[in-house]
């Protein structure tokens, strides 16, 4: 809790003297992410970092109010504001720092702004670095925040505390997660299209991709390292404060395993059950 009042307080007095710096900032990052990935882990290490001030996720206050308004359940509302305007304002604070912030595909649904419509407006809000985060197993992605949904409420856990094993049964017609209902084919299938997309809407900008698999998942400093790089801060020492929340084989988080194993095979995406 003292962390969290800390950061508060940081964040409230360079909101008061950001305007008054007058010194001039070396650029803003986003960074697409599809969830489950890492991002976390990854957001805690570069919000540690004293030259960069980093926003998480900037809109999911909003949607977590839309849960408390809906007791629980994933209600889409109307965005209350101008979610740009939000952003601009949020940006005061980061003062000469790199500011960053994270967003999800569909988190753009729910604002009411089409991703491409959204990257020109970063571009005019002067953002000069884009990150793509994605996992390579996107099927691990959507169990992963199934059981969040379904069993723990969870997204994060402290490193060092014992992953807990959290089977589900997953209804293969009817998924439900990130504000929506449709079937698994078409949640895989559709993270193919978001993120043909931002590759496509990025062309010509200055973008760094990071994969789970390759900058995580063993290592989640290399990402962080990465990222300095990429950003052209010096890295300081940070410290890797959460760890996997569902380290387990598939077919172990899976009651209805088979039904998965004969829905998958001969598709594009029967490869992510044995990994």
């Amino acid at each position: 809790m003292g962390l969290k009042i800390i950061k508060k307080a940081d964040k409230i007095l360079r909101g008061i003297i950001g305007p008054m710096s007058g010194g001039k900032r070396p650029g803003n990052c986003v960074m697409y992410h599809i969830g489950r990935c890492g991002s976390g882990v990854l957001g805690s290490m570069l919000e540690q970092h004293k030259d960069i001030y980093w926003d998480g996720e900037i809109y999911t206050p909003v949607f977590a109010e839309w849960l408390k308004n809906n007791g629980g359940f994933e209600k889409t509302e109307v965005f209350p504001g101008d979610p740009v305007e939000s952003l601009k304002n949020m940006m005061v604070p980061a003062c000469n720092s790199f500011y960053g912030f994270e967003i999800k595909p569909f988190h753009n649904r729910l604002i009411g702004c089409l991703v491409e419509t959204y990257i020109q407006h970063l571009d005019e809000l002067g953002f000069t670095h884009f990150i793509i985060l994605d996992r390579r197993n996107r099927l691990r992605k959507i169990i992963s925040s199934i059981i969040a949904h379904e069993r723990t409420g969870a997204y994060h856990q402290k490193k060092g505390k014992k992953a807990v094993l959290n089977s589900v049964h997953v209804n293969t017609d009817e998924v439900k997660i990130d504000f929506e209902t449709k079937p698994l084919l078409n949640f895989l299938s559709d993270f193919d299209q978001q993120f043909d997309e931002l590759d496509r809407l990025l062309q010509g900008r200055n973008v760094l991709k990071l994969i789970y698999e390759d900058d995580i998942q063993d290592n989640p400093e290399k990402a962080y390292l990465r990222i300095c790089e990429f950003l052209d801060v010096k890295p300081k020492k940070v410290s890797v404060g959460l760890s996997k929340t569902n380290p387990f084989p598939l077919r172990e988080l899976v009651t209805n395993y088979e039904e998965l194993e004969e829905l998958l095979n001969g598709t594009p995406y029967e490869w992510m059950l044995k990994d």
